[in-house]
């Protein structure tokens, strides 16, 4: 580059001194100075001085190409910086005095709906039911009485029962008294679907006290609950058991005749046990 110049500068001097033969000539002088300088490494700057125009005139100049040592500086356009790792002061212990400990940021307060709790259930009610009995080949018979239910927890709870079964216009007559404890599946349902077991006693009456004995029994059983209102339910069940003759009187049936041998229990001194099935309909309300 610095060569470049170097011949367009020389070209401009010998033009200015061809134009001065030509002034000379026509007997026309120019006279003035000019200075041209020319920087380059890093920049270009050019001096001039304007001319006088006189009578005559002549041309003269000086012209400069190269570096120039006294005013050079070197510029960087670029400088490194460096990051050096300072640990924070109050976690590792660097400065111990004239700095506070960094305080952790608050967490963020969440607003949390309270979770309503559940009402609870009704615990204790009283109801009635009706239904059937059928032991052994007899399925004539009527079965109705009274309940009474309370809940120890949401899905448990214990029943009590006072009813009779009447067998082929009341030549049997049993009289019983039991308990069952239940469970329910979805106690907070609608409907909702139980098991149960329960045990109890019962006397039996044959041929209007000709013949009485007395039995327990065992039983276990399914059943549906509908619950139509908080406070009133209805509920149906099946149930299977078998009763035992603990103890009878030593009187024979002596001329009921056969109708009452079919529905007569087994006696206290027999191994048999009377098995029996029976289905209830009942409606409860709570309190």
């Amino acid at each position: 580059m610095t060569r470049r110049l170097a011949l367009v500068l020389g070209a401009l001097g010998l033009a200015s001194l061809v134009q001065v033969g030509t002034a000379e000539a026509g007997r026309y002088r120019f006279s003035g100075s000019g200075r041209v300088h020319a920087r380059v490494s890093g920049g270009v700057s050019v001096g001039w001085a304007r001319p006088v125009y006189r009578s005559s005139w002549g041309v003269g100049g000086h012209i400069y190409v190269g570096p120039r040592y006294g005013y050079y500086y070197p510029r960087y356009y670029y400088y490194p910086r460096y990051y050096y790792y300072q640990p924070v002061p109050s976690y590792y212990g660097y400065y111990s005095t004239g700095y506070y400990p960094v305080q952790p940021a608050q967490p963020a307060v969440t607003a949390v709906a309270p979770v309503a709790a559940r009402p609870q259930l009704p615990r204790f009610g009283l109801g009635l039911f009706a239904g059937g009995v059928s032991v052994e080949d007899q399925k004539d018979s009527s079965d109705y009485g009274l309940l009474a239910r309370f809940r120890l927890t949401p899905g448990l709870l214990v029943e009590g029962e006072l009813g009779k079964t009447s067998y082929e216009n009341d030549l049997r007559v049993d009289r019983r008294l039991g308990a069952s404890l239940q469970y329910e599946f979805g106690a907070y349902n609608t409907l909702a679907p139980y098991v149960l077991a329960g045990f109890g006693a019962q006397q039996a009456d044959v041929g209007d006290g000709e013949f009485q004995s007395t039995q327990n029994f065992g039983e276990l059983g399914i059943g549906l609950r509908w619950a139509i209102a908080p406070h009133f339910h209805l509920l149906f069940d099946v149930r299977a058991g078998s009763r035992h003759t603990v103890s009878d009187n030593t009187d024979s049936l002596g001329g009921s005749g056969t109708a009452a041998r079919t529905v007569t229990p087994p006696s206290a001194d027999s191994s048999d046990n009377e098995g029996y099935t029976r289905g209830r309909l009942a409606a409860v309300l709570y309190f």
